[in-house]
């Protein structure tokens, strides 16, 4: 037996039918235009890819990304300029891919990267740089990488990177310049590539607990002004000229694994 729901959704009159006893139902990805009041420009069920019809399409203003999406593909929503509002990555995604968002730069609110999330492909939110408030970044995620938030200026707060990534790219937050709390990585990071923080000016202090040589790259800490990286019983090698510094203390991490208070 079926239902059928109605309700007035953006001027347009919308039927959804329903198996009775009907569980875990799955919704579209949908992105609304400038039309009227929004109205729906693409819908699509499933995965997202360049060929989804969201690939550099200028006249998208909002969206929301359906339960039936467990992967965003590279590219997915490339230079779709004048999105704006938040951005929620659902559960059920688990992956997004290379350049999923780049060049989104009209979001003006947060970023949520939902709990399913295991990798963070290379400029995947590049040049997103409306995002604000704090960023998050999931226990599930394994990977960070190049590029993957270059020139997202707009996050404040503290940045930790969870114990489950292992691999933090090349360039991976560059200038990212709102950050105004403290940096804390894991032992589980074993690579942080080339100028990964490199230009996030505001960060007050690092706190590292993996040894100095999983700074594979260079001056992955050039131009920013903190002055102190605490470390934690992993941490090793760390002198005060490291990463394009000089001047720097080097201090126990007392309070392992809680960072110290500002």
């Amino acid at each position: 037996m079926s239902q059928v729901f109605k309700g007035d959704v953006t001027n347009n009159v919308v039927e959804l039918n329903l198996q009775a006893e009907a569980t875990n139902i799955e919704t579209p990805t949908v992105a609304y235009d400038g039309t009227n009041n929004g109205e729906i420009a693409v819908q699509v069920m499933g995965d997202i890819t360049s060929s989804s019809g969201f690939y550099f399409d200028g006249t998208l203003k909002g969206l929301v990304i359906g339960t039936s999406c467990t992967s965003i593909g590279s590219n997915a929503f490339y230079f779709c300029q004048n999105l704006n509002g938040s951005l929620v990555i659902p559960d059920s995604v688990t992956s997004i891919a290379n350049g999923a968002f780049y060049t989104c730069y009209g979001f003006n609110g947060s970023l949520t990267i939902g709990n399913s999330v295991t990798s963070i492909g290379n400029v995947a939110f590049g040049l997103c740089s409306g995002f604000n408030g704090s960023l998050t970044i999931p226990n599930s995620v394994t990977s960070i990488d190049n590029s993957a938030f270059s020139y997202c200026s707009g996050f404040n707060g503290s940045l930790t990177i969870p114990n489950s990534v292992t691999t933090i790219g090349s360039f991976a937050f560059y200038q990212c310049t709102g950050f105004n709390g403290s940096l804390t990585i894991p032992n589980s990071v074993t690579t942080i590539g080339t100028y990964a923080f490199n230009n996030c000016t505001s960060l007050t202090a690092v706190y590292v607990d993996t040894p100095a040589s999983s700074w594979i790259g260079t001056d992955a800490l050039n131009n920013t002004t903190f002055s102190t990286i605490y470390t934690g019983p992993n941490a090793t090698g760390y002198t005060s000229s490291f990463q394009g510094r000089t001047g720097l203390t080097i201090a126990n991490w007392d309070n392992y694994p809680n960072p110290i208070p500002n």
